[in-house]
């Protein structure tokens, strides 16, 4: 497959392994191409959920990044769509919730999925439980285009099946188009965070060395 993202910051660590497995599979190729496609195109649109000295990061400013820092955009993204990867040790189930931001940072987001599950793939479905059920909590209208990447999810990890629930939170863009509906005032952008929770695994350089903390994939 032709690649987009390298991930050369090392950000999530077990990517590469993700990405064997679509040189294998043409279908596979295919969908993570689609996915690096969305998670580009969300650093581009959903900069402005990070900032930099107070400030919300802008398209021009993520235009005009090198790509590792391009990288540790999409990377620090993910953090704005996953609240929760929890692999259950007493039940087969790895529950992931994600934030009312989610279909802002859907592909970034996904990209951090596929990473933790590789992380226990082998180990989690060996030693504890033959398969398991991944648990996708999502927000009130936070569900559109799931079933693409959830039926990648399934052909990357066999022993996994995919449910999705609803969680107590509504998406961002349903409230704001509600907000919209009863209003003449425009949409309000989403507000910018300037906190994220891990930090990548190799040692980040570029303009953005200095702004993240660390966290893990």
């Amino acid at each position: 497959m032709e690649r987009k993202i390298e991930w050369v910051t090392g950000c999530h660590d077990e990517i590469e392994l993700v990405y064997e497995k679509g040189e294998q599979n043409d279908n596979i190729g295919s969908l993570l191409s689609e996915l690096e496609q969305m998670a580009l195109r969300e650093a581009e649109e959903s900069c402005g959920l990070l900032s930099m000295n107070g400030k919300p990061i802008t398209r021009e400013m993520v235009l005009n990044m090198s790509e590792k820092d391009k990288e540790i955009i999409m990377y620090h993204l993910s953090g704005a769509g996953l609240m929760e990867f929890n692999p259950s040790m007493s039940e087969p189930k790895i529950i992931v919730k994600f934030s009312p931001q989610i279909q802002n940072v859907l592909g970034c987001t996904l990209f951090s999925v596929l990473n933790r599950i590789e992380k226990i793939d082998g180990a989690y479905n060996v030693v504890r439980f033959p398969k398991a059920t991944l648990e996708l909590q999502l927000p009130l209208g936070g569900r559109k285009g799931m079933i693409k990447w959830e039926m990648l999810i399934m052909q990357l990890y066999p022993w996994l099946s995919v449910s999705e629930v609803a969680s107590n939170l509504i998406a961002a863009d349903t409230i704001k188009n509600d907000a919209a509906g009863e209003s003449n005032s425009a949409p309000q952008p989403p507000a910018s965070v300037s906190y994220v929770r891990d930090a990548p695994a190799k040692e980040k350089k570029g303009v953005l060395s200095k702004l993240f903390g660390k966290r893990r994939s």
